[in-house]
């Protein structure tokens, strides 16, 4: 007697979950270089983990190889996270802000400098263009007439709330210090592993490796980066450290929202992504939505972007009590527009009602004013 197939009763398929996006990696740093390599890169770009094979391939004396040993000589660097540097030659006659143009599809970078000092036209022009992309530019300059407004570049980049261009001032005697500066900083700067519990930073009084503080810094020019929104390295008392300035955002206000934004941009593509039926447009859907954004807002408080605090904005959505409560005690609040209340042509074009999460910045601590009641 032949033994028949158990399909007869119980037939069984295997479904396999779609792949979905990985996160962003926000320690990505480009290097847009003048230098020509040997041999050209096949794909315009090569992607490096240590310093000594960009020697290799522009030559232990050209720029680009310094800048590339200047980001992977901090501690810590983009390397702690997972990133990488990128190095990306200019083609002939290309703008910065053309080249990023260029290359932002071809692959994917966060941080973008250059081994130039940029003129005022070329650096505004990639400064507009990272203001539209989920990116960070370094833009650094060692004439102390570029931190006075109007005309000065840095002086403009906070003028014209160019918030993700990172302005910066060394006051040398020759392009490759003020260079060599920015590469440190951005070695530095992107090394935060937003995975991890407690990791976010700030770049304030950091040491960079390998830098001397600025020779020619005074008390003057200290006053005009503050004004200017332009970070610079100082030496206080013998002991060198970054001093940043808020008036184009602090750095890591733009870094951690810059992360965020990404990383809940990937959370509910993911989601959408991963289901082998479909997410439907109930409100029971939607909580499985704002679960995956929620894992986003609730790493950002893990990693100590956010915290719990009193919510001071005049913008609130909702219901107000429960958004001041949530934020008072977990540091975010989502909210949801009803299901019942999506507009018919929305709900036909399968759109999720609005989104809106709000979400308190843990800040970070950088002076302190002090006063002493002796009693004799």
């Amino acid at each position: 007697m032949a033994d028949l197939a158990l399909s007869n009763v119980i037939n069984v398929s295997i479904s396999q979950s779609p792949a979905g996006l990985n996160v962003f990696n926000t320690s990505n740093l480009a290097l847009f270089t003048t230098g020509t390599p040997s041999p050209v890169f096949d794909d315009g770009y090569k992607i490096y983990k240590e310093p000594t094979e960009v020697g290799d391939d522009f030559g232990t004396s050209s720029i680009t190889y310094e800048m590339a040993l200047e980001i992977f000589s901090q501690k810590p660097n983009i390397l702690l996270p997972g990133g990488s540097l990128i190095v990306i030659p200019f083609e002939s006659s290309e703008t910065l802000a053309a080249a990023i143009t260029r290359t932002s599809d071809l692959v994917q970078y966060f941080g973008i400098m250059s081994t130039q000092i940029e003129n005022s036209v070329n650096a505004l022009a990639a400064a507009l263009v990272i203001q539209a992309l989920q990116k960070i530019g370094f833009i650094v300059q060692r004439d102390e007439a570029e931190l006075d407004g109007p005309s000065g570049i840095l002086y403009q980049l906070t003028a014209g709330s160019y918030t993700q261009t990172r302005g910066l001032y060394y006051g040398s005697d020759n392009d490759d210090d003020a260079l060599l500066f920015m590469a440190g900083y951005a070695g530095r700067a992107l090394s935060t592993d937003f995975a991890g519990s407690n990791t976010t930073q700030d770049i304030h009084l950091k040491t960079i490796s390998g830098i001397q503080p600025d020779p020619t810094m005074t008390q003057t020019i200290l006053g005009k980066a503050q004004t200017a929104g332009a970070d610079c390295y100082v030496s206080l008392q013998g002991a060198p450290g970054v001093f940043s300035s808020g008036a184009n955002l602090f750095f890591d206000q733009v870094y951690n929202s810059l992360w965020l934004a990404s990383q809940i941009q990937v959370n509910g593509f993911n989601y959408l992504r991963g289901t082998n039926t479909k997410v439907p447009q109930t409100e029971n859907g939607m909580d499985g939505l704002k679960g995956a954004y929620l894992q986003a807002v609730q790493q950002g408080i893990r990693n100590g972007y956010g915290a719990p605090g009193v919510w001071n904005s005049p913008i609130t959505f909702g219901n107000q009590q429960d958004l001041y409560d949530n934020i008072a005690q977990y540091g975010y609040y989502i909210y949801s527009t009803p299901i019942s209340q999506q507009s018919q042509a929305d709900r036909e074009d399968r759109k999720a009602p609005l989104v809106q999460i709000a979400f308190k910045e843990a800040g970070s601590i950088q002076s302190s004013n002090v006063i002493v009641n002796i009693n004799a």
